[in-house]
């Protein structure tokens, strides 16, 4: 009876012991970076991370006022397809700006629909005032910091970098929401003017958008590519992914594929393009 009681106390102290290591050891895997205006540079943070984003930028700002950062957004495009907002390796941009951004003088708004970068206003009548970027499902970038020159050189701002993908998750699932269902077509469609841009077809599901399929188990990289407008990187994970289940069974088989959400699904409605297996 004792040898029972101590082995069974053993086997407990044993568990809490795992557990706690499990808990630490999940817990220094998240890691958050915090930076101060003033005295870290945020600025410099996030051009970095801007320019190593592989497949897309999800950007939520109140207020766009930064030259640099705006370029920094430029450079990841611009050798890509305009029409496709892609570079030579595919990462997609998409940046969504309160209202306000439409006629403020210093807003870099019409810069980025000039320069081909997917831009939608909110449909909020008072603040969308979100202040986060996604990218590549990897990282988040938050805090009060706005994309200024105010903010990096004048204000007490704070800038936070995680890689939570719990918390991750919850922004991108309020980004895809406020993309789809918090956008004003009219205000979109008044900033285009004021950049004397051609307002884009998919923006008004257009019929006259000639749909395009691609088989994924047959195309190649270059297609994927081409076709689907991502990365040379996902294209790869894609065929790799393919190879290891032995041929796609369905085309939501994609989506095993972190980088590949209900944005990209919704995109490619939009666009016309047709996914099969067969």
């Amino acid at each position: 009876m004792f040898y029972f009681k101590t082995k069974t106390k053993l086997t407990l102290i044993t568990l809490t012991i795992i557990i706690l290591i499990l808990t630490l050891c999940l817990s220094s895997l998240a890691k958050t970076e915090v930076y101060f205006s003033l005295s870290d540079n945020p600025q410099k943070t996030i051009i970095k991370n801007i320019n190593q984003a592989e497949t897309y930028i999800n950007l939520a700002m109140y207020t766009f006022t930064d030259k640099e950062i705006a370029l920094s957004l430029a450079n990841a495009q611009k050798r890509g397809v305009p029409v496709c907002v892609r570079t030579r390796t595919g990462r997609k941009l998409r940046v969504y700006l309160d209202r306000s951004q439409i006629e403020s003088t210093y807003s870099i708004s019409r810069f980025l629909v000039q320069k081909g970068i997917k831009v939608r206003i909110s449909s909020n009548n008072y603040i969308m005032h979100h202040k986060f970027a996604i990218i590549d499902n990897r990282l988040l970038l938050t805090g009060s910091y706005n994309w200024t020159f105010a903010a990096n050189n004048k204000n007490d701002e704070n800038l936070m970098v995680i890689d939570d993908p719990e918390i991750i998750t919850r922004y991108q699932n309020q980004f895809e929401k406020i993309w789809f269902e918090k956008y004003s077509l009219e205000r979109t469609r008044q900033l285009f003017q004021k950049a004397k841009v051609n307002f884009p077809l998919t923006l008004l599901n257009s019929s006259d958008l000639e749909s395009k399929t691609i088989n994924i188990n047959t195309a190649s990289q270059d297609e994927l590519v081409k076709v689907l407008q991502i990365s040379e990187p996902l294209a790869k994970k894609i065929i790799t992914l393919r190879e290891e289940l032995g041929g796609f069974k369905e085309p939501q088989a994609l989506t095993q594929l972190p980088e590949i959400t209900n944005l990209e699904w919704e995109e490619w409605k939009e666009e016309g393009i047709i996914i099969s297996v067969k």
